[in-house]
């Protein structure tokens, strides 16, 4: 987080000092993703990889597996232990029913009725709890695996088969399309042209003609091309960090990727 921080900076100098010669309404930028980093819940030994850096995926596609063997023998258990439930809760609604059919011709007391049926309560309590367990254990199972949350990019894959990933680590890292932003750097005397929603033209080296994008955010705080006393005369060292998403075709920007940033006359202009 750091090192982002004192990257923003870095490019905010570089961009305040290329806007001197940039034309009127035009600004200095570059490409960022916001990286969606798949993890298991549990930690464990990667079982498999089942996808490389540079493939596209589609939501719900799988990922990666840690091993379960623990996980599967504990849902075997819980399965067996739900058939065993099943079948006593059975055998005791058997039993009430004839207790009943008996207190009916008052061959038997009422008290053997009320144990029968007391027994079948515990059988059916017994039973949800078994339930309770094998859905436990089919969740522990699933949060082996990863899968996609949305079509993505794959930027990297950190772990590979045999390693062991710690609970919440990431194994691979996803980028989806629409996580692809534009940020760029303002002074603070071009700053009252701007607004959440404006039109933006967006141009970089070998991309197409005509793309555009919006601004979604523009920051509230300021911040200065080191170093910095702040003066009248430091004024134009203030630049205010806005971020524009395309319209269409996010892929076409690479985080990282300069990109020029221009307004886009208004209807009114």
């Amino acid at each position: 987080m750091r090192l982002h921080s004192l990257l923003s900076v870095c490019l905010a100098a570089l961009f305040l000092a290329a806007c001197n010669d940039a034309p009127e309404n035009t600004w200095q930028g570059y490409a960022e993703g916001d990286y969606v980093r798949v993890a298991a819940i549990e930690g464990g030994i990667v079982e498999e990889v089942a996808v490389k850096r540079g493939d596209r995926v589609k939501a719900g596609d799988f990922l990666f597996r840690l091993e379960k063997r623990s996980e599967e023998l504990a849902r075997d258990a819980a399965e067996a232990t739900l058939a065993e439930t099943k079948a006593t809760l059975h055998e005791t609604e058997l039993d009430l029913k004839r207790k009943l059919e008996l207190r009916a011709t008052r061959n038997i007391a009422q008290a053997e009725v009320d144990t029968a049926r007391a027994r079948r309560d515990r059988a059916g309590a017994a039973m949800l709890v078994a339930a309770a367990s094998l859905d436990q254990a089919k969740w522990r199972l699933v949060r082996r695996e990863g899968y996609a949350p949305s079509d993505a990019l794959v930027q990297d894959v950190i772990f590979r088969e045999g390693e062991t990933a710690a609970p919440g680590q990431p194994v691979v890292t996803l980028l989806p399309p629409g996580n692809i932003k534009i940020r760029f750097f303002v002074p603070e005397a071009d700053l009252a042209k701007l607004a959440e929603g404006r039109a933006v033209r967006l141009a970089c080296s070998n991309c197409a003609d005509g793309l555009t994008g919006t601004i979604r955010f523009i920051s509230k705080e300021a911040e200065f091309t080191p170093p910095v006393i702040y003066s009248d005369r430091s004024k134009d060292k203030l630049v205010y960090m806005a971020e524009a998403v395309p319209d269409a075709a996010p892929e076409n920007f690479h985080p990282g990727q300069p990109v020029t940033v221009s307004l886009l006359p208004t209807a009114a202009e």
